[in-house]
This record gives C-alpha cells, structure tokens and sequence, in this order.
C-alpha cells in the first residue's frame, strides 16, 4: 500500500525539539494515514488481533503491536523523525511500535513515568481522544536519562507532593490533535496521559543504538537483506 504520511516536512520542528526535550507537530499528518490508523484501531478493537499480553497493563491500557501497510511507508516515517530529530536514518531502530488504548476506568490522574532506555524518542500519533485526553510533559522535573529497561514511575518517596504533580507551573500540557504528531524524550522526561480513558494513540518508540527489547524493529530486515 503506498501513502504519504507527512502533509509538511517534520524537519520545520528540529530547532523546537532540540530546544525543549519536545515538540508539538500540528496538523502534520495527511488525511490518508490517519484514516489508515484508524482503520487499524478498529480492526484490532474488534479482533483483539496483534494484542501483546506481555505488555498489556491491567486497569490502564492494553496495547496492540502496529503493522505498517508497507516498508514503504514504514521509511517514509523513519526519514520524516530523522530529519526532525538529525539521527541517522541508517542507524534508526524501533524500540516499540504499540497502539495504546487506555481502559474506560483508567486513573485520569497516573504517576509521571519514564520509558525503557531503549525508547531515546518517543512518538505519538493520536488515533482517537475524548475531550480532555493530553500528553503532559515535565522538561524541569529531575531531567536525566532512564538507564532501566521497564519503565519507571515517580512515587511520594520521589515527590512528596505526588498528588500535586500536575498543579506544577513546569506541567507542559500538548493538548494535541488526531491528525497531529508529539515526539519527546522518552526516556530522559517525565511524561504520561491525563484523562485518558478510552484513548487510542499509536506511540513508535526509537533509538539509534541498535536497542531492540521486544523484537520490533521493523527495519531489521531491511539490514540482513543488505548484508
């Protein structure tokens, strides 16, 4: 299946992304790909096909692993956060590429988090939001890489005012869009949903290391057909 992803070029938001750990890419998806992950979203919803149970976070979320309708499109997107983040292309490995759809009971308010050490960027591609559903970002809070390979979560032997967390003046809130694209540190900044019940956003988690947890790298095969 051929399809453009980006409808401007993600390159525009490399000074915003070097400077804040974050970006807010709005509007910069085109029609046809959205339209492709929501198709993907509906199919997986009714089919529970690709959930991965190992992933699956009870009372939160549960996660599907993505397919690309094609290598194609697959390094249209690799090249697009490449030129926005200045990695390597060549050396881009995808850490994971998951659908998240949050529970209708999950917390709306969860502990900030930190991904595995393997997700250096994340990026998010919101599928559907309910009103108030947000990416919340703290590029003030103890910025520092995870060097873990699971996530970690702040607790009140972090942060005494854990339950105050998202009062901070340093609470960056994206409020984004379908249609719309989020790239952060995902490693190396506290982050995580607000309000995310019922929420399905596609995250494509990389790094240029060569750091492949979950056997998802997409362009692995890419590089045993050029050896």
């Amino acid at each position: 299946m051929s399809m453009k992803v980006y409808s401007a070029d993600p390159a525009d938001f490399r000074e915003e992304l070097a400077a804040n750990g974050y970006a807010h890419l709005k509007g910069i998806l085109t029609k046809e790909f959205v339209e492709y992950l929501e198709a993907f979203y509906a199919r997986m919803i009714e089919g529970a096909e690709n959930e991965s149970d190992d992933w699956k976070i009870k009372g939160k979320k549960r996660q599907f692993i993505f397919e690309f309708p094609s290598m194609e499109v697959a390094l249209e997107l690799r090249n697009g956060i490449a030129s926005l983040t200045d990695m390597d292309p060549e050396k881009i490995t995808i850490s994971e590429r998951h659908l998240k759809v949050y529970d209708e009971n999950a917390n709306p308010y969860p502990a900030p988090h930190k991904d595995r050490s393997a997700s250096f960027y994340s990026v998010g591609f919101p599928v559907f939001l309910p009103e108030g559903s947000t990416v919340c970002v703290f590029p003030d809070l103890d910025p520092g890489p995870n060097t873990e390979d699971r996530a970690v979560f702040l607790t009140e032997r972090d942060r005494p005012d854990l339950a105050h967390i998202y009062e901070n003046e340093n609470c960056v809130m994206l409020n984004e869009s379908v249609g719309d694209m989020v790239i952060f540190h995902g490693s190396s900044l506290w982050h995580e949903r607000l309000r995310g019940a019922n929420t399905a956003v596609l995250y494509v988690k990389c790094n240029e290391t060569g750091n492949d947890p979950l056997g998802e790298n997409v362009f692995a095969q890419l590089a045993e057909t050029d050896a």
